[in-house]
This record gives structure tokens, C-alpha cells and sequence, in this order.
């Protein structure tokens, strides 16, 4: 810190700022490296802080312990708070396990922030460890366009009536078109706003050729499949009975739906449509049902990996924790996505619940193929299967997941009415760990039952569960090669909606001057505790490596941009590493704008992650640049006089020192006669309502290129602790416009870093 601040007016002469011209000039290309260096290493010892005791607890997926969420509801569909450990008894595979760990919860809405702070943070508050995290995943690629603002009607509702102050949201399709997250209320608008780029994808066949999804897999799998064909057809009753999701099923006994009875049904069909002959109509048939069960399982493969997606993103959340799948459904498929989904879920501790897009389809049938085709059966036994068929058995995968992770299904043409029920379930809750018993393979499943000694009370928890995804955790061996794009850890924090506390991390984006092509140039600044990382031993000398992926997204567009690099970080023995940072450039279109910064050690595995959402300005209008608050200067390049602010994320100052502020101002009108913008600007300093300071406005001299930056120093001296708001009231002089700006920042002795 300097021993003395310069006057305002001294500053006014270092106006020609070379790290704001034009990528082109010279000073240009000097511009991120000159702003790097202005974000010095940051070596303060961070000051020992006192947490909070955490409300909730975070229980590591470990195979020693097993956590079942558990949600009790009365016979009116009412939460249940007030119960003990007593109370519950827990089985595996029809015995009795010993309840190792309990926690009871019932949470209450979370105080809002009167704003969106300036710098985003991962220190851990009340507001986030308490709140409760929902995922939004509309299966977009199994919804058909005429039932995209059924399901943006729901969602929206949702939003409007169910979540509370302080829940986390994340909204997302399976296709990948829509990703944001948001905590709510500040992040309601932006959620909505992102819902109108909703659209579904699934065109449903009328073709008179054609066969329902369910008539396709069964003639592909089990009619026309030896090994299959005794296996008959399954009832959505897999979480109920305890089968695991994607065990074979049972037979169900409905007419018409005996071996080989749906490809009779269909060569019965062509053959009165004239579209086979007896001579070719098998095999034609059988070509059909491969074609649309090859598209099916891709469409179904599509919305599990989504599921799974999100179920790894919301691992890092803490409290309550649901996924609303609003889909149309998909058949229940013997494969090994389903348990592998199911498993995901346990190690997320994340209820599934499936809301049906098609709302009450039992008697309609709705776009389904039955519809299209029912004028070629005379049968009307055959038409009442595959009623059946497309109103129960085509989401029967989708029902059988719901219920063994400890959701439901939803089948109502009142979709918001679902979606309250599970807000309003997921408000208690209660947490019980067990140590599962030997016995069994980490492949094999395992029957879970968890039930309430009181009468009239009903238990909805996870109906099994398996040991596999950790006992098949991908290990990279010698000879395999190292996966494309960022680390796993790295690509699941991108996706949470949650701040990842494991590294300390704040960051913050800085709007610039414009650029071509309508964008704005932006830096994203962040710092990081570096006495967090694990220090590697290199031949230059100690070093802690960190891989980096800074991602930006437009709200409206969903165009995003990123950067995915790792760095060394030099550590000297014996020294405090204190805080380091790092910057990376964008240039963006106008709009809202979310950005994400995720960093890993890459020795201890450990992340941190943080988001911001700020607004990228339209050209034309008056503006400020983001300010510059710091304590710090850096020299100027090449010897220029006076030294630079130098750019910093944290807003917590030292009392009794100094502040420096630095800003440009854009789109002021010219001087008809001198060309160039006449701009005053002055400064406020604010304490709640009192005004503590203010410096009136003064004049800012334009450089020769019509540039108008301001820099000033400012003593703090006679400033007690506390919050403060800096109001920077700017002023165009020609145009007789003007703007007043707020920025936050406190002063505090005991500063964690700066």
C-alpha cells in the first residue's frame, strides 16, 4: 500500500490507457498481459474465520455406508415432521439392518439478498446449506412439438408457485438446447426467459406403415428372440416388487399380447392395408420393427445419459434433492442403462420422479400409432391392447425408475399440480444410513424396504440399490488413453448448480469496451486459496497444477463460449501461497449472460466452482465499464507514469487505507465543435442511508482518440468497518444524460485476503 494517495487531478493525466485500443494497435497486444499482470499474486496470509456448523450433513458415497432419503407422508398426502430413528425400520432383502445414522429435517425458505452480489463466492453461507435443489430435465427428443407449451406451462408454474427463497433450479433438456441454473427468487425471471427456446424434437410416425415403439420391441426382442420370447411382457410394478430396473419382467396375461400375437397383429394390419403379401409380409415386418427399435433405444439411450448427467451435477449439492423428468416416457428395456441410472441415484441420494407429458392418455391413446392404425383392426380385443399398451406398458421404464429411487410418476393433464406435490413433499425429510450386509456382489441388486411403525403414515424411499458404480469406478490404466475435453470432476461442476466449495474460489466478470461483430469484450477474473493445493515436485521447482474451464452462456441465445486449460502455479518452500489468480478473455454478444468457473487440483482431486450472471450491454447508450475497486497498483507498462489500479476480485478493504477506482465511460454524445465527449463524473460514498462522502463531480478529459476513463485514489481514512455502496455518478455534459452506478464493497481489519 502506498504511504500516500494521489489527488484526483494527478491521475487525469494517465489517461491514454493502452490495454483498451483495439486488439489491432500496439497497445492491443499488450492488453491481457498487461491486465495479468495487474492481477498480481495475492500473498496475504488468509486470516483464521470461524464457520458455522453446517445444518446439513454431507455423507461421502462410500460402499461402507448406504444413505436412504425418506420422504413420510400421511394419508392426505402431508409431509410428516417429528419422527425418530425409533420410528423406522429399515430392510435388505427382507431383513432387518440396524439404522446406523439418522437426521431429521424440515427446511424453511431462505432469506433472498436484496441483490445479486458483485463478486461470486464459494464460501459456504446458511442460504446455500440449507436450501433444496431441484433438477428440471424436459426430454425434449421424446416430446413431440404440439406438447412443447404443455410442458413449458408446467415448468413455469413450478417456478411461479412452488419453489421457495433460497432452492437451487436447474433447467436443462435432454437434447442439450436449454442449460441454466439459478437460485430462486433472483433466478426466476432468467429460468423462464430460458423456457421459451422450448421445443420438442420426437415426430410421431402416421404413416399407415407404421407400428408403435412397443410393438417394435417386441417383435424385435422377444417375438422374433429365442432367449426372450419366454420371458412375456412386464407391468410398470418393478419398484413395487423390488425387481431392479432393466430385470426381465413377468407376464402379464392381456390378451393379445402372447408370443408372436403383436407381429401377427401387425402383418394382419399391412395385409388388409395391401402394403405386403403373405409371401413377404414377416419379413418385412420383422425390417420395420428393427428400424424403429434402433431409433427408440437411441432416443432412450439420449434421455438416460441426461438422467445421469444430472444425477452426477447434483452430487455435489447439500439437502433435499430431487430430479423432475418431464418426458413422455420410454419402455421398460432389459439393458443395463436403467440399473446403472438407478445406481447414479443412490450415489447422488436424488429422488427421480417422472412426469408424464402426455398427461391422461388411458382412453385417447394420443399421437400414438394404435390411433393411426385402429380403422385396419376389426378386432376390438386388439384395439384395447394397444390402448394399453401406449398408455401403460410404453412408459413402464420410466414408472419402474421413479419408484426405485424413491419418487413417483405423475400421469394427470394438470402437470403443475404433480410438481407441487413434490415441492411441498420435499420440504422433510429424513436421512438414514445403514452399512449393507455381506453377501452379495457390488453387481448384484439389493431389495430395499423402509417403512414407518405408525399406522396410517406411507414411506416413499429408494426400493434397491447396487454397490457397482463404485466397485466399477474407471480407473486409467498404463496402456488406456486419457479421455478428451475437461476431467469428469471438472464437466460434472460445470453442470451444478451448486457452488463447490472444495477449493476457496471467487470470481468476477469485468465489461469492457466494445468490439467488432456487435460484441463486448469481457474478462472473467478469479483468485483462489492456493494453500489449499497439493504441491507436485518439478525440475523448475515446486508447482501446484490446476486445470481450468471458464464456461460463458447466453441466456436467450444458449450460445456458449470456453476456455479449458491447466496451469502451473509456482510455490516457494517455506511460504505462505496465499491467494493466486487468473483471468481469461471472452468476447460476447449482448444479453444476459451466465458464466461458470470450475478449478481442480489435479494431485488432490479436489474442485471449486462458482457462478455469476451479468448483463452484457447493447451498443449505443450510455455505460460504464465494470469498475476496478482495489488497494493494490501495479506499474505501468513501459515505464508510464502513474501505476495502474490493479485489477482484483475481492470487495473487502482494509479500514484506515486506501481505494483506488478505475472506469471508462462509453456511448456519450460529441462535442458538435471539439468532436470528442464532454463527461463529468463524481463519487458517493453510502452507509445504509447515510452518505458518509462525496466528491462532487469533475470534469474527465477525453484522450485524442475520444477515450473517457476515469482513475482516481482515495483515502478511507475515518472509515469505520462495515458495508459501504459506492455510487458513481456520471454525467453526459452534451447529450444531457446522465447515470448513477452502485457498487458494494466493505472494510474490515480482519481481511481474509487481498
Amino acid at each position: 500500500m502506498p504511504s500516500a494517495l494521489p489527488e484526483a487531478s494527478s491521475w487525469e493525466e494517465s489517461l491514454r490507457m493502452s490495454f483498451y485500443r483495439d486488439k489491432t494497435t500496439a497497445g492491443a497486444r499488450s492488453a491481457i498481459a498487461v491486465l495479468v499482470a495487474l492481477l498480481v499474486p495475492l500473498c496475504v496470509a488468509q486470516g483464521a474465520k470461524a464457520e458455522d456448523k453446517p445444518a446439513l450433513p454431507t455423507f461421502p458415497s462410500q460402499v461402507e455406508l448406504i444413505t436412504v432419503d425418506s420422504v413420510v407422508v400421511d394419508h392426505g398426502g402431508r409431509p410428516v415432521p417429528g419422527l425418530t430413528k425409533d420410528d423406522f425400520v429399515v430392510k435388505e432383502d427382507g431383513r432387518i439392518q440396524e439404522i446406523a445414522t439418522f437426521e431429521s429435517f424440515v427446511l424453511e425458505p431462505a432469506e433472498a439478498p436484496s441483490e445479486p452480489p458483485a463478486v461470486a463466492s464459494n464460501e459456504p453461507t446458511a442460504r446455500s446449506r440449507n436450501g433444496r435443489s431441484f433438477a428440471i430435465l424436459v426430454d425434449d427428443v421424446r416430446i413431440p412439438p404440439e406438447r412443447t407449451e404443455v410442458a413449458r406451462s408446467a415448468v413455469v408454474s413450478f417456478l411461479e408457485r412452488s419453489v421457495r427463497e433460497g432452492d437451487l433450479v436447474a433447467l436443462r433438456t435432454s437434447s442439450g438446447d436449454l442449460s441454466w441454473t439459478a437460485r430462486i427468487p433472483e433466478g426466476t425471471e432468467d429460468l423462464i426467459a430460458v423456457l421459451a427456446r422450448l421445443r420438442g424434437r420426437e415426430i410421431v410416425p402416421q404413416s399407415i406403415d407404421s407400428m408403435s415403439e412397443y410393438e417394435a420391441f417386441q417383435i424385435a426382442n422377444r417375438e422374433d428372440s429365442p432367449a426372450m420370447a419366454a420371458e412375456g411382457l412386464a407391468l410398470p410394478t418393478g419398484g413395487a416388487s423390488g425387481r431392479a430396473p432393466g430385470q426381465p419382467p413377468e407376464e402379464t396375461g392381456i390378451a393379445g399380447t402372447g408370443l408372436g400375437a403383436t407381429k401377427n397383429r401387425v402383418k394382419a394390419r399391412w395385409l388388409t392395408a395391401l402394403l405386403c403379401v403373405p409371401s413377404n409380409c414377416d419379413s418385412l415386418v420383422r425390417a420395420r420393427a428393427m428400424e424403429i427399435d434402433a431409433q427408440r433405444k437411441t432416443r432412450m439411450r439420449t434421455t438416460l445419459q441426461a438422467v445421469r448427467r444430472e444425477l452426477e451435477a447434483l452430487a455435489f449439492d447439500h439437502g433435499r434433492k430431487s430430479l423432475l423428468l418431464l418426458s413422455d416416457g420410454f419402455l421398460e428395456d432389459y439393458g443395463s442403462e436403467l440399473r446403472d441410472v438407478a445406481a447414479a441415484s443412490r450415489e447422488a441420494n436424488t429422488a427421480i420422479y417422472f412426469l408424464d407429458a402426455r398427461g391422461l392418455v388411458a382412453q385417447s391413446g394420443f399421437g400414438s400409432a394404435s390411433e393411426a392404425v385402429q380403422f385396419a383392426l376389426p378386432d376390438a380385443r386388439e384395439q384395447t391392447a394397444m390402448r394399453f399398451e401406449d398408455s401403460v406398458l410404453t412408459t413402464a421404464g420410466t414408472e419402474t425408475l421413479a419408484d426405485a429411487t424413491g419418487g413417483f410418476s405423475v400421469h394427470s393433464n394438470d402437470i403443475a399440480a404433480g410438481m407441487e406435490r413434490i415441492a411441498k413433499e420435499s420440504r422433510v425429510y429424513y436421512l438414514l444410513g445403514f452399512y449393507p450386509p455381506a453377501g452379495k456382489s457390488a453387481r448384484e441388486w439389493r431389495t430395499l424396504s423402509v417403512d414407518v411403525k405408525k399406522p396410517g403414515l406411507t414411506v416413499r424411499a429408494r426400493r434397491g440399490y447396487t454397490l457397482r458404480a463404485e466397485a466399477e469406478a474407471p480407473r486409467l490404466g498404463k496402456k488406456a488413453r486419457p479421455q478428451a475435453g475437461p476431467d469428469p470432476a471438472v464437466a460434472r461442476a460445470l453442470d451444478s448448480a451448486q457452488d463447490v466449495a472444495g477449493i476457496p474460489l471467487r470470481a468476477m466478470a469485468y465489461v469492457l469496451e466494445p468490439r467488432p461483430k456487435d460484441t463486448v469484450h469481457v474478462l472473467v477474473a478469479a483468485e483462489l486459496d492456493a494453500s489449499r493445493l497439493e504441491v507436485q515436485s518439478k525440475a523448475g521447482g515446486p508447482v501446484a497444477r490446476i486445470d481450468v474451464s471458464v464456461v460463458a452462456v447466453g441466456r436467450d441465445t444458449g450460445h456458449g463460449f470456453r476456455h479449458d486449460d491447466t496451469l502451473d502455479l509456482p510455490m516457494r518452500a517455506g511460504e505462505n501461497p496465499g491467494w493466486r489468480a487468473f483471468v481469461r478473455e471472452f468476447e460476447l454478444p449482448a444479453g444476459v449472460t451466465q458464466v461458470r468457473v470450475v478449478v481442480r487440483d489435479t494431485t488432490s482431486g479436489a474442485v471449486g466452482a462458482v457462478s455469476q450472471r451479468f448483463e452484457v450491454p447493447l451498443a449505443g447508450h450510455l455505460r460504464l465499464s465494470t469498475p476496478i475497486l482495489t488497494d493494490r497498483v501495479a506499474p505501468a507498462p513501459s515505464g508510464q507514469a502513474p501505476p495502474r489500479p490493479a485489477l482484483a476480485v475481492h470487495r473487502v478493504f482494509a479500514p484506515g487505507g486506501g481505494l483506488y477506482v478505475q472506469f471508462e465511460v462509453f456511448g456519450a454524445a460529441r462535442d458538435p465543435r471539439q468532436q470528442v465527449p464532454r463527461v463529468s463524473a463524481g463519487l458517493e460514498f453510502w452507509s445504509g442511508s447515510r452518505l458518509v462522502r462525496k466528491i462532487e463531480p469533475t470534469p474527465v478529459a477525453a484522450d485524442p482518440d475520444g477515450r473517457v476513463v476515469r482513475q482516481v485514489g482515495i483515502s478511507l481514512a475515518g472509515m469505520e468497518e462495515g458495508p459501504y455502496d459506492l455510487v458513481l455518478d456520471v454525467r453526459d455534459e452534451v447529450a444531457g444524460a446522465g447515470l448513477k452506478h452502485r457498487e458494494a464493497f466493505a472494510l474490515a481489519r480482519a481481511v481474509a485476503s487481498r
